[in-house]
């Protein structure tokens, strides 16, 4: 039961990854703002990978 909960968990993040990253491309490519948060979205998909392989 536990790992269909993480499994849930972990789809529900990827799909909040995905709309965070649709929105982030809506900002102007030469903002600051723009590359810190695809610096941040990158590091959120690492964990959530680390967490898919545990």
């Amino acid at each position: 039961m536990a790992d269909l909960e993480v499994q849930a968990a972990l789809a529900q993040a990827r799909q909040a990854a995905n709309a965070a990253s649709y929105d982030i491309q809506k900002l102007p490519e030469d903002s600051i703002e723009r590359q810190a948060l695809h610096n941040l979205m990158t590091a959120v998909d690492a964990i959530i990978s680390a967490l898919d392989t545990e």
